[in-house]
């Protein structure tokens, strides 16, 4: 269960701008947005980005991915379709990181809802097919607490992977 958020007029504006910037450019033409929802926290300091040949070891390549907040879009092309997208509000040049994929049907007691990942947003307006990727959200009291998001991309020899450990404000 998600739960918005009460913005201020300055918040509120910050959010219409960065919606009317980055949704036309990184949405499919068919998808129609249904709903969008802020949700304000922390990128754990395991958060980043790495890539190279497929064989190597991507640890030594890994770059810091900084975030503060989390945009999530449902989209009303298909049921369950969604978009989370992360970045950091204050920055000037700081990239924005964007999965997109189906959420699975939740169990009756389950501490969070499954997304299968398809799609992922390394450079507005780009979509990239993974090779495998998934994202949870995690619910706490009916809350969201947390949201984790995972992916790798296989292209001609080279391998991308981005992890989000993303941590809600309490406050929310």
């Amino acid at each position: 269960m998600l739960t918005k958020v009460n913005l201020g007029a300055d918040q509120m504006w910050k959010l219409v701008v960065l919606v009317v910037i980055c949704a036309p450019l990184s949405l499919p033409t068919h998808a129609q947005v249904g709903n969008v929802q802020t949700v304000n926290g922390t990128c754990d300091s395991t958060s980043h980005t790495a890539e190279g040949p497929i064989d190597s070891d991507l640890t030594k390549r890994q770059s810091r991915f900084y975030c503060d907040s989390a945009v999530i879009t449902f989209l009303d092309d298909y049921k369950g379709h969604v978009l989370i997208q992360f970045s950091q509000k204050g920055s000037h040049h700081s990239p924005i990181l964007g999965f997109a994929g189906v959420i699975e049907a939740r169990e009756p007691g389950d501490v969070g809802t499954m997304m299968q990942v398809d799609h992922v947003y390394l450079v507005p307006g780009q979509a990239t097919t993974v090779s495998d990727g998934s994202c949870k959200f995690f619910l706490k009291n009916q809350k969201m607490s947390g949201i984790f998001c995972g992916m790798k991309v296989d292209e001609v020899g080279r391998r991308t992977a981005a992890i989000v450990v993303f941590n809600v404000s309490p406050d929310q």
